[in-house]
């Protein structure tokens, strides 16, 4: 179907005239006229009655009933347009544990989307077993954890680490800017489980069966309960920094400080071939952001 004799007609419909349809496209009346029988040829059928003397043009019935036909025709032809002319989308499934998701990756994501148009990013929060299990049966793409799980299906590798370091309330506590574990009383922490590195230096230092102050499973509910006099908490040296721009938070290094928190990036052996492409995108902007940040460690 010749697009520019569909112009021509619907051009006609609503000049409701062949000599003021050919002043709005620019053409002769004959060309005009030539336009319009080539499409009524083409259509093998009528599409305006001629009526000698009678300059307003008429449709035949199905004239009439083409005038939609030809606006579809005039639709798709743009939208075809677009579409040939469109960038390919792309659609990522990210999950992450809740404290990377909340204080140190939201940066990362709005980079992404400021300067990729063809992506969309779909973010979720998870633990890390639940991040390996959800990569594996690819309901996501690619998984941020904080622990190494050993699966045959799924490429793990550690992309960064970063301090884990003490907080505490700077108008009700008066812990020091440095601080040794032998100074801490269990009694007064708020427990968050960092991960099993952790959780051994942790039970080097104090006794297993020691009552703590309080156990949390987010960092956000560390930050509702450290203003509780002399409490204190150890935390990766992001989530500090995120509270001590919002709060009188206290930043103190440990001493004898757990080992770094190390943070993997998991993604599947044979990932869809839609999130490919995604995915190489996501880590040249995720390893950009790791080398210019203040205090990830790039591993």
């Amino acid at each position: 179907m010749n697009m520019q004799n569909i112009i021509t007609f619907l051009t006609i419909v609503e000049s409701q005239s062949l000599s003021k349809a050919s002043e709005k496209l620019f053409v002769s009346q004959s060309t005009i006229s030539t336009r319009l029988n080539s499409l009524e040829e083409e259509l093998q059928t009528l599409l305006l009655k001629r009526q000698p003397g009678i300059k307003k043009i008429e449709l035949t019935s199905k004239g009439d009933e083409f005038v939609m036909l030809a606006k579809q025709w005039i639709a798709l032809e743009k939208d075809t347009t677009m579409w040939i002319n469109k960038e390919p989308s792309h659609k990522l499934n990210v999950g992450s544990i809740d404290s990377l998701n909340t204080y140190v990756l939201t940066p990362l994501y709005k980079n992404i989307l400021n300067e990729n148009n063809t992506i969309s990013i779909d973010v979720t929060t998870h633990s890390s077993v639940q991040l390996y299990n959800l990569v594996e049966s690819h309901e996501i793409d690619l998984g941020l954890a904080s622990r190494f799980i050993k699966n045959d299906s799924l490429i793990s590798e550690p992309i960064f680490c970063e301090n884990m370091v003490l907080i505490s309330s700077m108008s009700n506590s008066n812990y020091g800017d440095f601080v040794h574990p032998n100074e801490l009383n269990a009694r007064n922490e708020i427990f968050n489980d960092w991960g099993p590195n952790f959780q051994i230096w942790h039970d080097f230092w104090w006794n297993p069966n020691d009552n703590i102050k309080m156990k949390v499973d987010t960092a956000g509910l560390t930050l509702r309960f450290i203003d509780i006099p002399n409490t204190w908490a150890v935390v990766p040296y992001s989530v500090a920094q995120s509270f001590s721009n919002n709060t009188s938070i206290r930043i103190s290094k440990l001493e004898i400080s757990p080992e770094k928190r190390i943070y993997y990036k998991v993604i599947h052996r044979n990932p869809k071939y839609s999130s490919i492409e995604p995915i190489k995108i996501f880590e040249k902007h995720l390893d950009d952001y790791i080398k210019n940040h203040s205090y990830l460690i790039s591993v």
